[in-house]
């Protein structure tokens, strides 16, 4: 690649990333508009982790919690999986892109001169911002009683945001492909809450064959048990 195809690379991508990022302003200033609904929708939605907070909670305090990992262990590996699929559906929403195909919105975006992959990314969800939010406390709040180094830190956040990208890669080819093959939203959606929830606890205790798909063919544990 020479100079000149190198530089108009770049320019490629810091026109794409403008655009999403305007993209992403104008979906907070609508949502915004109405400020109290707003506020009110993503802080019940932010409480969704603290489901998974007590209930582990709960397990430790009546019995010895699951071999091999402690109380605050868990609790990380639930704070991870709460960030990493809220991550997902910002960015992801399986109805959004239904919706979009539906009606040729899709088309717009895809003859446009810049990546229709950004252009998909700004179309998720942004409540779901909320319980990354929670997600993010919990992790915190584990990670200070597990006393972890500052280089084990780094790596934690480098291979959790590495697997966020592969989720969220693997959630734009999923809901694409599944609503080619069944035309519902719906299916896809329910499909990746029930593997989001497998994802939750550590893998292993699904066996080899849960291992397998939770990590290749639904790549859920890539970003949340193997960062942690």
């Amino acid at each position: 690649m020479d100079d000149m195809s190198m530089g108009n690379y770049f320019v490629r991508i810091a026109r794409d990333a403008r655009i999403f990022m305007l993209m992403q302003h104008y979906m907070w200033k609508e949502i915004l508009a109405y400020r109290i609904s707003s506020l009110f929708l993503m802080f019940a939605i932010a409480l969704g982790p603290l489901i998974n907070f007590v209930f582990i909670t709960i397990i430790y305090t009546v019995s010895n919690g699951i071999g091999g990992w402690s109380y605050y262990q868990l609790l990380m590996l639930s704070g991870v999986s709460s960030v990493a699929i809220s991550m997902m559906y910002y960015f992801v929403q399986p109805w959004n892109l239904t919706n979009l195909m539906r009606d040729g919105g899709l088309d717009i975006y895809l003859v446009r001169p810049y990546s229709a992959y950004l252009t998909v990314l700004a179309l998720g969800n942004p409540y779901s911002i909320s319980s990354a939010g929670t997600g993010i406390i919990i992790i915190v709040y584990s990670m200070l009683h597990l006393a972890m180094p500052a280089l084990q830190v780094i790596e934690f956040v480098a291979m959790m945001a590495i697997g966020i990208a592969v989720l969220v890669t693997f959630m734009v080819i999923f809901s694409l492909a599944m609503y080619k093959l069944m035309r519902s939203a719906n299916w896809t959606h329910n499909m990746i809450n029930i593997f989001s929830s497998f994802a939750s606890y550590p893998l292993t205790i699904y066996g080899i064959l849960g291992l397998f798909v939770l990590s290749f063919i639904v790549p859920v544990g890539i970003a949340t048990y193997y960062p942690v």
